[in-house]
């Protein structure tokens, strides 16, 4: 079998996250400068800027992993693979639900622990609604944009970059079990939940691995979202008063505990039968019928 061509050489993880923070830092010096100079029509603190500022980010990020990779041309039909012929599609979206509780409930123990040591962030965390928010110039446009953020820009350029990129980068370099743990632990960091979209992450990776489609966590992915999204309206709609208070949410913690009873022996379940060995193939490298470098 020949040998691929291998262009995650080239995209190191470090020079991912080391763009990911210049493209932050430099579009909010960006952002600020142009509001002090109120060329734009919004105010620095307008929450219509975080939908914008994410997309830019994750797009940003997406250009330059694809820029990088120019030298080594990077095949993304081989890395987005052909979608399944036979999707079991109630099995997916039971296990989106399932994954959904966990994350669900670790965020409600995990910050219900955190509200005694720094009660303030956690309030002020509990008060950013994914709905419309009553500080937005433009409520209706807002809305819009969060749901194009986080509808279709996360669900794509997440997993290009954390299941697509990172984790061949890193499976290749350190093999594929690791690779997972890692990818894992840092897109639950970044999300600041970082037991429940651990967790989440080792799903979706385990999801592109048995598929071999980055198609499948893709949709899983916004299946995910579009359910936290209706919930969050149903929760908070945009006529109701600003959300639950600290008191409030420590006095719901049995809601978590019923959400990690409920879900976690479900996701361990499909972890445990679909946890890789060391030499499954990457689905990369798997898509293009060739062999995996060493």
């Amino acid at each position: 079998m020949a040998s691929c061509n291998n262009p995650f050489l080239a995209l190191k993880g470090r020079l991912i996250l080391i763009a990911f923070f210049a493209i932050s830092i430099g579009l909010a010096l960006v952002f600020g400068t142009l509001g002090a100079l109120e060329v734009l029509p919004l105010q620095g603190d307008d929450p219509i800027l975080a939908p914008i500022l994410y997309s830019l980010v994750f797009l940003g990020l997406c250009a330059t992993i694809l820029i990088t990779a120019r030298r080594s041309p990077l095949d993304l039909g081989a890395l987005f693979g052909p979608w399944p012929r036979r999707l079991a599609w109630v099995q997916l979206l039971w296990l989106v639900v399932g994954v959904f509780l966990f994350s669900l409930g670790a965020f409600q123990v995990s910050y219900l622990g955190l509200s005694w040591v720094v009660p303030e962030w956690v309030e002020g965390a509990l008060q950013q609604s994914l709905s419309l928010s009553a500080g937005a110039a433009s409520p209706g446009l807002y809305n819009a944009l969060v749901l194009i953020s986080v509808l279709v820009v996360a669900p794509i350029a997440e997993e290009f970059i954390f299941r697509g990129v990172l984790l061949h980068r890193w499976a290749i370099k350190w093999g594929i079990r690791p690779a997972i743990v890692l990818t894992s632990v840092l897109f639950g960091l970044l999300h600041s939940n970082l037991i429940g979209l651990f967790a989440f992450g080792v799903v979706m990776s385990l999801l592109y691995l048995t598929t071999r489609s980055l198609l499948v966590p893709i949709a899983a992915h916004a299946i995910n979202n579009a359910i936290a999204s209706a919930l969050d309206l149903l929760w908070a709609p945009p006529t109701a008063p600003t959300a639950n208070t600290l008191a409030e949410f420590r006095a719901s913690w049995w809601l978590g505990v019923i959400c990690l009873l409920l879900s976690a022996p479900w996701v361990l379940r499909y972890v445990v039968y679909n946890w890789p060995d060391r030499q499954t193939q990457l689905p990369y490298f798997a898509n293009q019928g060739c062999s995996q470098p060493e």
